[in-house]
């Protein structure tokens, strides 16, 4: 029977682990150094600490010493002291035998319940065994107590993306989620339900997915706040990454919602499109797809369509840098008044089609024609007419009507 994706994974771990403490080529512990507060020094071929004694391992043998005489234990491996258990659970893991790996992590976390390689060990266990829940727990226990470690990151990363697959009933990884900060796993398990759910919305209307995996960075650090309308946006937006502060969230709400869905459709077009979209496209489709009514911004334009000062939408092609927040948020509720037009007059489908037409490298002026047979300035203009006659028709409904 060959070994699933969720072996494979944590075993690919596990040897990194194990090529740092050079495990790969002998399943010799690397020789250590016992430094005693006196000076004196001893040189074992494994050393470790064990609760309140340090024991090495010499000529076949094995020694104890009162921990309070020793200074420090020097190991070539980087990992100075690492119980041997650990050691054991990483080779088991090799192995193939996830069994024993679980068996020896447990050992070495009996005796020292803060051990940060133990925790470790027993995240990448209860990978290979299939229990991503377990395994998220461990990994975050031992971030609690190294926020910095790498090797833990990666195991939480791997629990959580385990996690995905599960529920999305897929083989392949929707989403990563990292943290910039401490971990946060309630939030972490809460954005990623929410992403999922969404990234199946989206792939059943547009017809398409993304075919990298997104990378979620949840900035732990920082306090929650609307990224979705900074004038800089688009600096990043087809990296594949979504950015998102949560300092001071304890469980989503509706903004919270709203961004990760706007962020996912980005990534959705950015992977249709490339670097290939108009700027007010790629923000009107992320506000549409985001939720709301896609006429809800018209009363704000209908003044500026009336006074002929509506932006136009060439002007939006680029990055909407350098604006003053009037003009930022004129820009984008023009952006997604003219997705809502192009949805009024063409439906879904031209839309989509337009979409299409740019991931074949059209040009965004001969992409408008061969998708929806309309050029820039009928576009333009047809989104203005529009904005008046809904005005005027408005101001006419509230007109009480004469007794």
């Amino acid at each position: 029977m060959q070994p699933g994706p969720r072996y494979r994974a944590a075993a690919r771990l596990a040897a990194a682990f194990a090529a740092a403490l050079g495990l790969g080529r002998s399943s010799a512990v690397a020789a250590d150094t016992v430094v005693l507060k006196s000076g004196r020094v001893i040189e074992a071929e494994g050393a470790w600490y064990e609760s309140t004694e340090v024991r090495y391992q010499k000529d076949g043998g094995v020694y104890v010493l009162p921990r309070d005489l020793v200074d420090r234990i020097e190991s070539p491996s980087g990992e100075a002291g690492l119980d041997p258990d650990v050691l054991r659970s990483r080779e088991r893991l090799l192995a193939k035998d996830p069994g024993e790996a679980l068996r020896h992590a447990r050992i070495a976390l009996f005796r020292d319940p803060r051990s940060v390689p133990a925790l470790q060990a027993l995240a990448a266990a209860q990978l290979a065994l299939g229990d991503p829940n377990r395994a998220s727990d461990s990994a975050t226990q031992a971030l609690r107590l190294d926020e910095a470690n790498p090797r833990s990151r990666a195991l939480l990363d791997e629990a959580l993306a385990a996690l995905g697959r599960r529920e999305q009933g897929a083989s392949d990884v929707q989403f990563r989620i990292r943290y910039e900060g401490s971990v946060n796993q309630p939030i972490g398990m809460a954005v990623l339900k929410i992403l999922t759910e969404a990234h199946a919305e989206y792939a059943k209307r547009l017809g398409f997915r993304p075919e990298q995996s997104v990378t979620v960075v949840l900035q732990t650090g920082a306090s929650f706040r609307d990224t979705t309308r900074a004038p800089d946006w688009a600096e990043g937006w087809n990296d594949g990454t979504i950015q998102v502060p949560v300092l001071g969230l304890e469980a989503p709400n509706p903004r919270l919602v709203r961004i990760l869905r706007h962020e996912l459709a980005h990534s959705f077009v950015a992977s249709r499109t490339g670097n290939n979209c108009p700027v007010w496209l790629h923000e009107g489709v992320a506000q549409w797809l985001e939720g709301g009514e896609p006429d809800r911004d018209d009363a704000l334009l209908a003044p500026l369509a009336r006074a002929g000062r509506l932006p136009s939408l060439l002007t939006l092609e680029g990055p909407f840098r350098g604006l003053s927040e009037a003009q930022a948020t004129n820009a984008y509720a023009t952006s997604l008044a003219a997705v809502a037009h192009i949805l009024r007059l063409r439906g879904e489908a031209g839309l989509l089609r337009l979409l299409a037409a740019l991931s074949d490298r059209l040009p965004s002026d001969d992409a408008l024609p061969v998708a929806l047979g309309l050029s820039y300035s009928e576009l333009q203009k047809g989104l203005a007419d529009h904005l008046r006659t809904a005005d005027a028709k408005a101001a006419a409904a509230r007109v009480p009507a004469s007794p």
